[in-house]
């Protein structure tokens, strides 16, 4: 069973009476406000259609709060349905996200340091648990320090079905091998809780974590921390954001661009998860080392051309991420669905039908 909650993500909506739990949260002094309704998440003619009001404002941290508290009812809603039918002894129950809190729209990864879309641990390091009858009593309630990628279960749950994770097909189509690793060794108690499968993450062409290091190169946007509560009002807008994202340093975004050059920055996360202390020059080798792994592991990294803007199946002048919203709009009835190379028979006829109504759509991006 896989259930892939779209509650705590934007456009952030809940039933009133979760939102009416936090009416004890102000607005004062929240800069993110407006931010939270009118960021491209609720755009005339994308998320709403021509002639319905445009969504109210709300608090963001209070919106992002009543999200999550849904999750927690839900998840508790399918935890007791597996008990009361008697399968929760034999469940395996894994809850990851895909990437850290978005600092820009009510989330905040206090104390870590930047948030989704960024390459710092705030953006990276996800929260993630497993329960369930399943796993072994001895390592029930244990936090384990290591490295795991979310690609990393595909290869875990395999292993657990007794599949064999190799893609003979892709292999024979000349794509690279998966980059999954069986963790459930580690997962389990069977072996050391130093002994981590994975040693090593490569996170982007210009970021590789190992062991307790972590090599960044280049350029990488809002490097701030949030306080426990999300940030005030030095927070940059969305747009800003996203600038600052793109290599602009303007706005209230200013500063927060952190430059590591050529030669690089290196954290130890182990010592310094919050990514506070910088310590290239104080290990050389270990920078130029890693420096030099990244570099070997960028060559065999796989780019997947079907990411070509003109395989979305939107009226020309949408950005990719307007497309996706226009299509549920659109054709998928609210539900958010495939929006490249749909290009079924009932698909264009759909669309030939759309194309005749007057349609408010925004700007290219």
């Amino acid at each position: 069973l896989f259930y892939a909650p779209h509650v705590a993500h934007c456009p952030l909506q809940v039933p009133k009476e979760y939102l009416d739990k936090f009416a004890f949260m102000s607005t004062v002094n929240d800069s993110q406000t407006e931010s939270c309704s009118t960021a491209g998440h609720n755009v005339k003619g994308i998320n709403t259609k021509p002639g319905e009001p445009q969504p109210e404002q709300w608090n963001c941290r209070r919106q992002y709060r009543a999200s999550v508290n849904l999750l927690d009812d839900i998840l508790a809603s399918i935890v007791q349905t597996l008990k009361k039918r008697s399968m929760w002894r034999k469940t395996l129950f894994v809850f990851t996200s895909d990437n850290g809190g978005p600092p820009n729209s009510g989330g905040t990864n206090f104390p870590l340091r930047g948030g989704k879309e960024m390459m710092w641990e705030g953006g990276i390091r996800a929260a993630a648990f497993v329960s369930g009858g399943f796993v072994p009593k001895h390592q029930r309630g244990k936090t384990l320090g290591g490295i795991i990628h979310i690609a990393d279960w595909y290869a875990t749950l395999s292993y657990l079905a007794g599949s064999d994770s190799h893609d003979k097909l892709a292999e024979t189509h000349g794509l690279p091998p998966i980059d999954s690793i069986n963790q459930w060794p580690w997962l389990s108690g069977s072996v050391m809780d130093g002994e981590c499968p994975r040693t090593e993450l490569a996170v982007t062409d210009s970021v590789l974590i190992g062991g307790p290091w972590k090599f960044m190169r280049g350029k990488f946007a809002f490097g701030g921390w949030q306080g426990p509560n999300s940030t005030n009002q030095t927070q940059p807008e969305h747009g800003t954001l996203m600038g600052v994202i793109a290599g602009r340093t303007d706005g209230k975004a200013h500063g927060t661009l952190v430059d590591c050059g050529s030669e690089g920055c290196l954290f130890n996360l182990e010592e310094d998860w919050t990514e506070h202390t910088e310590v290239r020059k104080e290990n050389p080798t270990v920078a130029t080392k890693m420096a030099q792994r990244l570099d070997e592991l960028v060559v065999g990294f796989y780019d997947n051309s079907d990411l070509a803007a003109e395989l979305d199946s939107c009226p020309p002048g949408l950005s990719s991420s307007a497309c996706a919203c226009w299509m549920a709009t659109n054709y998928y009835g609210g539900f958010l669905g495939p929006y490249k190379g749909v290009q079924t028979e009932f698909y264009e006829q759909r669309l030939a039908e759309l194309m005749q109504r007057t349609v408010s759509l925004p700007e290219a991006a």
